[in-house]
């Protein structure tokens, strides 16, 4: 990424999130009060406050006694906060989803912050390679790796990085 668009990281990520919600699917409608905090070529740090809609619907046969968010939920922020990272890197298209692993460490309740910490560890011409932590009041939430097929994203007009250009 030349020196220029480095400059424009924060903008263009923020660009890409709104993009996400502007699409009015299931990102928007689970993760509206995502907010993009910061944004630096292949790192993002993101975060969002618990609500109850975020956790897992109590059932008396077999609901979550604990109130917690749900894994799914989780999920989501992994596959997002992966795909802002790739977008950090200046692809507006951030690609398809190959794999999303996620290992659960503890929980997190209603009206809790999360954070989400992203990074692009490799983004080649075919696959991107991306770590999220998710965390609250310094404790880990969950950690997760997402791969995700590019070769298709470097085609897009507003991407702010060629593959020709690319490092």
């Amino acid at each position: 990424m030349s020196p220029a668009a480095a400059t424009k990281v924060a903008p263009f990520v923020q660009k890409v999130l709104k993009n996400f919600h502007d699409a009015g699917g299931f990102d928007a409608h689970c993760l509206s009060g995502l907010k993009v905090l910061n944004a630096e070529n292949g790192n993002i740090q993101a975060q969002f406050k618990v609500e109850k809609h975020h956790l897992v619907t109590f059932s008396p046969i077999n609901g979550n006694r604990l109130k917690s968010v749900h894994g799914g939920l989780l999920s989501t922020v992994v596959d997002i906060g992966g795909s802002l990272a790739i977008a950090s890197k200046g692809l507006f298209a951030t690609g398809v989803s190959t794999d999303l692993n996620i290992t659960f460490v503890s929980g997190a309740k209603l009206g809790q912050v999360l954070d989400v910490d992203a990074k692009c560890v490799k983004l080649g011409r075919t696959l991107a390679f991306t770590e999220i932590d998710i965390t609250t009041e310094g404790k880990v939430v969950c950690q997760g790796r997402h791969t995700k097929f590019v070769t298709l994203a470097y085609d897009h007009p507003e991407n702010i990085l060629k593959l020709d250009s690319k490092k």
